[in-house]
């Protein structure tokens, strides 16, 4: 049972999507982190977060004014073993928060979005973290999933980097209890065939990219 029933919402200094999607999963009760740099590009939308934080080495004076003005958290870390998608992890770990959205994971740097896949596996066992772009929501699986969605549309799978027992249904191409190895084979580019999808396996960490409709 969650601790923690707010949801946390993450901003990394990426590609961040259309407003209208990310004002979607701004809820309830929510707790905004803006990433370092995310700041910059978010003051625009009007949006105050509860927190800027991170190594703030991309964040500019005049934005952080900005918001200081409006009296938000600004937190700087000097250490440098972890991200700044990471820290915002650990911090809403601290805070109980274990549902969690994250907008602007793909960047310039093709290194740095490899990254913040590989953070995410690190933490999905113990946080449900999703990540959302313009058109995709994207989350590493925990053995089973069920869930609703509309008929001949794509559905990718990716090993990170095997799964092992693979079974699912209402998918075009199905799999009865097969392994994906990144490198050897992937299960990208499926397709729904009913309008309910199930998905589990045995072992490995798998990625689920799916549309979100927004």
């Amino acid at each position: 049972m969650r601790k923690n029933k707010q949801r946390g919402i993450i901003f990394l200094n990426g590609y961040i999507p259309e407003e209208k999607i990310y004002k979607y999963f701004i809820k309830g009760k929510c707790y905004i982190i803006f990433a370092d740099g995310a700041a910059n590009l978010m003051r625009k939308s009007k949006i105050l977060p509860d927190v800027i934080l991170g190594d703030l080495d991309s964040a500019t004076m005049e934005t952080l004014k900005y918001y200081l003005k409006r009296n938000v958290l600004v937190m700087k870390f000097t250490e440098q073993e972890t991200t700044d998608f990471e820290k915002s992890l650990l911090h809403l770990e601290e805070k109980g928060i274990r549902e969690i959205y994250v907008f602007g994971f793909m960047s310039l740097r093709p290194d740095h979005s490899l990254n913040n896949f590989s953070i995410m596996k690190r933490y999905y066992k113990k946080m449900d973290i999703y990540f959302v772009d313009s058109e995709y929501i994207t989350n590493f699986i925990k053995n089973k999933i069920r869930f609703e969605y509309k008929v001949n549309e794509v559905i990718s799978l990716l090993p990170f980097p095997y799964a092992k027992g693979i079974k699912t249904k209402g998918l075009q191409y199905p799999l009865n209890n097969e392994d994906l190895i990144l490198g050897i084979r992937e299960g990208t580019l499926n397709y729904s065939n009913t309008k309910k999808v199930e998905i589990s396996f045995i072992d490995g960490d798998l990625l689920l990219f799916r549309k979100h409709f927004l």
